[in-house]
């Protein structure tokens, strides 16, 4: 008989097998799809959970952070606010010729009230140079209303995160008195509203030309800070660099403004990839389970097998082929049900009470999830196959015979 015969012969054993016992076949398809589903599901939203928090806090945020370091403040008026720069040039230079470096951007920060017509709070106002700050921060993607940082071109416009402006009781049009330290005030008209998703942001970032508040603070020229952007996020040795060459300065990365978010990102990801895993290897097991009754259901037909020549690997092939079968079943199942329960999730409305500015739940489609959940659901079947059929592959057939 042929090897090719004979290998044919094996899968309609195998087969014949499978259909024989259509219930046990059934539950062990049933459990690979549970655990792949649940794999899927899990990965696809605590992995979207984790990217919406990044694209929010993240890409909206600058990686590294150059600061004048604190210094004895005065009390003359022109030293009540934040340190300036005093080698800005210098780092620029330096920036520039740095191949890790996206883009970066100058600002002049000041503490300021902000007044309408009902409402006051007190802020910070963050004084920008559009054309640079709109390298650093998508801002066009994030605007509920009016215009992004091209608005700033204009004197005397400001841009308010959506917290702030409801805040405010304010919209695209209005008016606000921006108060600072030194007693200068002026009146600013609401150029664009925008959101990054997180109201700790929203709730207190704002944007006006730095021209602007550089003439209210009598401080032409001056800086308080310079954003950096980088290529690479988790290559921080700028930060060092700078620190270690220029005078007068203090750095910051985005894993040092960022810890508690950096912290629960790690330890989500252990606990969903932990629990994602643990749930398919269950399902092995009581796959193994079922799968190993069936072996012992079918000692006598084995015995038979092997007395007629059929070899161990062949037993083990009959077997697996019932696994691989139950497992390619469930896996695609698994796979397309995974993906229902995600697209249901993504379009269930998310009501988080002002915290986090969101419509749905946020749910990560990536195909190598899927293809991570199938081929590990397949996996999982075979080995669980593997074990009960290679045992009762070594069992002497004389021995089952004599016990009929």
């Amino acid at each position: 008989m042929s090897k090719q015969v004979f290998n044919k012969t094996n899968v309609l054993i195998a087969l014949q097998y499978l259909f024989a016992r259509k219930k046990q076949s059934f539950l062990a398809a049933i459990g690979v799809l549970l655990g792949v589903t649940t794999f899927i599901v899990m990965i696809n939203f605590m992995t979207g959970v984790n990217d919406f928090l990044d694209d929010a806090v993240f890409n909206g945020s600058p990686d590294i952070i150059v600061s004048a370091k604190s210094k004895k403040q005065s009390t003359t008026t022109s030293n009540l606010l934040s340190n300036y720069i005093e080698n800005s040039n210098k780092i620029d230079d330096v920036l520039k010729v740095d191949d890790n470096v996206q883009s970066f951007a100058r600002q002049i920060i000041s503490p300021a009230i902000l007044i309408s017509t009902s409402k006051q709070f007190p802020g910070s106002i963050n004084g920008v140079f559009p054309a640079q700050e709109s390298n650093m921060v998508n801002l066009e993607r994030r605007l509920i209303e009016g215009e992004g940082f091209r608005s700033l071109l204009k004197e005397n416009s400001i841009l308010l995160g959506v917290s702030l402006a409801k805040r405010l009781k304010v919209s695209v049009g209005d008016q606000i008195k921006m108060i600072l330290p030194n007693g200068k005030n002026q009146e600013l008209r609401v150029s664009g509203i925008f959101s990054f998703g997180i109201t700790t942001i929203d709730n207190v970032r704002t944007y006006v030309s730095a021209s602007t508040l550089q003439n209210l603070l009598d401080q032409k020229n001056s800086i308080t800070n310079i954003h950096v952007k980088l290529k690479d996020r988790d290559d921080v040795r700028l930060k060092t660099y700078l620190t270690e060459n220029i005078d007068g300065i203090a750095t910051e990365d985005w894993k040092d403004s960022n810890k508690t978010i950096v912290i629960g990102n790690k330890v989500r990801d252990i606990l969903t990839w932990s629990v994602s895993f643990a749930l398919l290897l269950v399902a092995g097991f009581g796959i193994y389970n079922i799968l190993n009754i069936t072996v012992i259901q079918k000692r006598k037909d084995i015995a038979v097998l092997k007395t007629i020549g059929y070899s161990s690997n062949d037993i083990v092939f009959i077997f697996l082929i019932q696994s691989l079968i139950i497992g390619v079943l469930g896996a695609f199942l698994g796979v397309l049900f995974g993906y229902l329960i995600s697209y249901l999730i993504s379009t269930t409305p998310l009501d988080t009470s002002d915290f986090i500015i969101v419509d749905t739940y946020p749910i990560n489609f990536k195909m190598s999830y899927y293809m991570l959940g199938f081929f590990f659901g397949i996996l999982t079947t075979i080995f669980a196959g593997y074990f009960p059929s290679k045992k009762a592959s070594k069992v002497d057939p004389v021995t089952i015979i004599r016990g009929i």
